[in-house]
């Protein structure tokens, strides 16, 4: 006869700052839902980036400005998304999202407007778009840093240096 244990799913909190646990995040998603009927339809709709990331600008339940995680009581503080992490839910998420809906109706406006909106977003900043600055590579828009974290994965993660630009620039010791 065998045994069977039932397992409890408790999220991982560890090295985790507490406005990032999945608990604040799940509420703030929730949030997001709860106040944005027919969101897709305005995400298409929208004449700019800002007006998007005003769309993602939610705060939490009340209840989460007391706590990070569900029965744990804690000091208030508001739980609203940051403008980074606004900014990185526009950029792996609703412009990809955007994209992909152009190639699925065939309408290139679309597609035009998720690569105009990356334009308008900040670099990320990163170890890997870091190390690009250090080698003195532009990162001035999303646009930037979504290509040099590309290049890292299909050229500098797989070792073929030889078949980039900038990494036979690099390993010649030439100027970028």
């Amino acid at each position: 006869m065998s045994v069977c244990k039932s397992v409890l799913l408790i999220p991982v909190f560890l090295r985790m700052r507490p406005s990032n646990f999945p608990t604040v995040r799940l509420a703030q998603l929730a949030a997001l839902i709860a106040l944005s009927e027919h969101l897709f339809s305005k995400i298409k709709e929208a004449k700019s980036v800002n007006e998007v990331m005003k769309m993602l600008n939610v705060t939490a339940n009340d209840y989460w400005h007391y706590h990070y995680r569900l029965g744990e009581l804690a000091d208030y503080k508001a739980k609203v998304l940051g403008r980074q992490m606004i900014e990185n839910i526009m950029v792996n998420t609703i412009v990809p999202l955007l994209f992909a809906y152009g190639l699925y109706t065939k309408d290139q406006r679309y597609k035009d407007k998720a690569i105009d909106w990356l334009v308008q977003i900040a670099p990320e900043a990163n170890n890997i778009t870091k190390q690009w600055k250090a080698h003195g590579i532009e990162n001035s828009n999303a646009v930037h840093s979504q290509a040099l974290l590309e290049l890292k994965k299909s050229y500098c993660d797989e070792k073929r240096c030889l078949d980039c630009a900038a990494g036979n620039k690099i390993l010649k010791g030439a100027a970028l």
